[in-house]
């Protein structure tokens, strides 16, 4: 039987065997590096294109780390465009029965009625664009103050569609003490100065050279901080 090198990177052993199912043995560079990191509860900034595995990277810890007891949304997956939101949510359903976790997708052009409707159950993972998350939480149908796992994926391409004031306003209704994980395949600088602002101390490390993001609402002497859980930058070429 040939080896599941997905076992190396902490995961479970239910996970594990369903992706040798799939034809999953061998880790991609950035779900090697950046999975044992988000498994810690670190913050993480990974620069990585479409086509890494990206997606991967963060929907199996996420997998991993939410409470199916807990019948509330615990994870929030935010991405620009309806057809990232579609593939993710294809993504996490396969695996997601796997953990007994309940998944809704919100973008456009769908029924917002029969979003709000799923809404009324138990939601552990969202998956969203930007403008109809927004129209949940203004509408008080998505509640977010519990939510434990913020992942903003594509975020330069959220920032080059004009989204970053839709995000920042999304950011603001969750909790402090989030974990958030950013998934961006350049880093301007309006993307790093929002990892200063919102995320745990993330050190980036490129080239031999290091540069460390303290975030603006975290600082060594806040007691928000967890013991050990500054954050990473992970990139793949």
């Amino acid at each position: 039987m040939k080896k599941n090198n997905f076992s190396a990177l902490s995961l479970s052993e239910n996970l594990t065997e369903a992706l040798g199912k799939h034809g999953y043995s061998e880790p991609t560079p950035i779900q090697k590096q950046a999975i044992p990191v988000i498994l810690t509860g670190a913050d993480v900034i990974a620069q990585a294109q479409t086509g890494t595995g990206k997606t991967l990277a963060f929907v199996l810890p996420i997998l991993e780390l939410i409470d199916s007891s807990k019948p509330h949304v615990q994870a929030l997956i935010v991405t620009p465009t309806r057809e990232l939101a579609i593939q993710i949510a294809e993504e996490v359903n396969r695996w997601a029965p796997l953990k007994g976790l309940k998944v809704l997708s919100a973008y456009g052009g769908q029924d917002v009625d029969r979003q709000i409707r799923k809404l009324e159950g138990a939601i552990h993972i969202i998956i969203a664009t930007p403008g109809r998350l927004l129209d949940h939480i203004r509408r008080e149908t998505v509640q977010l103050h519990k939510l434990s796992m913020l992942v903003l994926d594509e975020a330069d391409q959220m920032l080059h569609m004009g989204f970053l004031p839709e995000v920042e306003e999304i950011i603001s209704v969750t909790p402090s003490r989030r974990q958030t994980l950013l998934f961006s395949a350049t880093m301007p600088v309006r993307i790093r100065d929002l990892a200063k602002a919102y995320m745990r101390r993330t050190r980036r490390n490129r080239g031999g050279r290091k540069t460390d993001y303290a975030g603006r609402n975290r600082t060594d002497g806040d007691p928000n901080d967890r013991p050990g859980q500054a954050g990473r930058f992970v990139q793949t070429d």
